[in-house]
């Protein structure tokens, strides 16, 4: 019988702590492979982007590719020529990326896109639809996966760094540090000689975590090498402050929001300004990737950025572009990530009986990975009727926080619901 590398691994630890004479009798070698193995499971840093507004991903991670669309701007409007301003199969890979988003050419190896993730059949506004595909639950008070796995992974000596509030629910207590009380420290000599009495009228600042950072003097030191390393811009980024937090193993954990509300994303007007506003987030993740990258980071570092949901595919009255819950994208990077795949599909829905375009997510066979024939819109239509084939689904937030769980750590995955599915192929085995 054939064992996962997940059932080995745990043998294994049994043996080395129950039966140390026999690993004491095996070969250097196999115990050092044993160690090794262990260790690269259990060695692994989680970061999340959350990207607010409500990002357009044909602009993105999942272009229109037809040069000849023959649809009026009010059933699909680009502001690109797809010949000419996408990327396609990158290197080879399954990944085509549209303009906003060529900064991630680097990386299409080490890069993964989740399509077409149903978010549900009606608009119910940023901050449900964020909570949900930060949390795989609809509920306002469902604790981010951030928040799963900050709990497992930090104590007293690392963080999780964020810059907004991190939803913990039910989820034990852990160590949360923001990004801007950090960069309120400023360069490490200014930091080891601030006295703690001004921190202690810092709310942001619990005075035990001051403690706790200037206990780590070596930490600190990388911490701010590493973010004097950075590309210089007028502001510390919140992001530069995560990665040389990981760098110093000052955290394993991070949560950011892009947030810029001089240059917002939620472009129900003027949408042509919505593809150099993108293009900005971008960009900032993929210095953000290379930080990881040049301080060999990337190889044990899972990377999620997420969004609230598509934008429609046409304009509206407004010039602009309106939400679209049917169809979202997701993009992951760096650990264990089966690089240059694309899961899942969507489907353009033009103008019928007075109702506007629209994107809908396609049904995917969980077990092949391969796109269903089903039709999608018949089948959201009649969904309480129709009896979908065997291993047939959409792909809903609760399947994809599901399969990145399970890449990380299996005990996660027993709050999803039950009917959660593991997408294939997503990463490697």
């Amino acid at each position: 019988m054939k064992h996962s590398r997940r059932l080995f691994l745990k043998k294994a630890a049994l043996l080395a702590a129950g039966h140390a004479p026999i690993m004491a009798g095996l070969s250097a070698f196999t115990q050092s492979a044993i160690a090794a193995a262990l260790q690269e499971n259990s060695d692994f840093n989680f970061v999340l982007f959350r990207v607010i507004g409500g990002m357009d991903s044909t602009l993105g991670v999942h272009p229109w590719l037809d040069s000849n669309s023959g649809l009026a701007e009010e059933d699909l409007y680009l502001d690109y020529n797809p010949a000419l301003d996408v990327l396609k199969n990158v290197a080879g890979t399954r990944i085509s990326l549209g303009p906003s988003a060529h900064a991630l050419e680097p990386f299409v190896k080490k890069m993964a896109v989740v399509r077409g993730v149903y978010m549900g059949a009606s608009d119910v506004g940023h901050p449900a639809a964020i909570q949900y595909i930060s949390s795989a639950r609809p509920s306002e008070s469902a604790p981010h996966l951030a928040a799963h796995i900050g709990s497992k992974l930090s104590d007293s000596s690392r963080f999780v760094i964020t810059n907004t509030a991190i939803q913990r629910g039910t989820v034990a207590a852990f160590p949360v540090i923001l990004t801007q009380s950090l960069k309120k420290l400023g360069n490490l000599n200014e930091f080891t000689t601030s006295s703690s009495l001004d921190l202690y009228q810092d709310p942001e600042l619990a005075v035990n975590r001051y403690i706790n950072l200037l206990k780590q003097k070596n930490k600190m030191q990388q911490f701010s090498d590493v973010l004097n390393r950075q590309p210089k811009t007028t502001e510390v980024l919140d992001e530069s402050v995560a990665l040389a937090s990981l760098a110093a193993g000052l955290s394993r954990v991070a949560q950011i929001d892009l947030i810029d509300q001089a240059h917002d994303l939620d472009t129900h007007s003027s949408h042509s300004a919505h593809k150099g506003y993108q293009k900005m987030r971008w960009d900032r993740i993929a210095n953000f990737l290379q930080g990881l990258q040049d301080n060999r980071l990337l190889e044990k570092t899972l990377v999620m950025v997420v969004t609230e949901f598509n934008r429609s595919p046409g304009k509206n009255f407004n010039q602009g572009k309106d939400h679209n819950y049917t169809d979202n994208a997701v993009a992951l990077f760096g650990r264990h990530i089966n690089g240059g795949q694309v899961l899942g599909d969507r489907k353009l829905y033009v103008r019928a009986d007075n109702n506007p375009s629209f994107w809908a997510g396609s049904f995917i066979n969980y077990k092949t990975g391969e796109i269903s024939k089903l039709d999608t819109i018949e089948a959201l239509q009649n969904s309480e009727k129709i009896k979908l084939p065997e291993n047939v689904d959409l792909i809903r937030p609760t399947d994809l926080w599901a399969t990145v769980s399970n890449s990380l750590n299996p005990d996660i995955v027993k709050f999803l619901a039950a009917e959660s599915r593991i997408l294939p192929g997503l990463f490697k085995s």
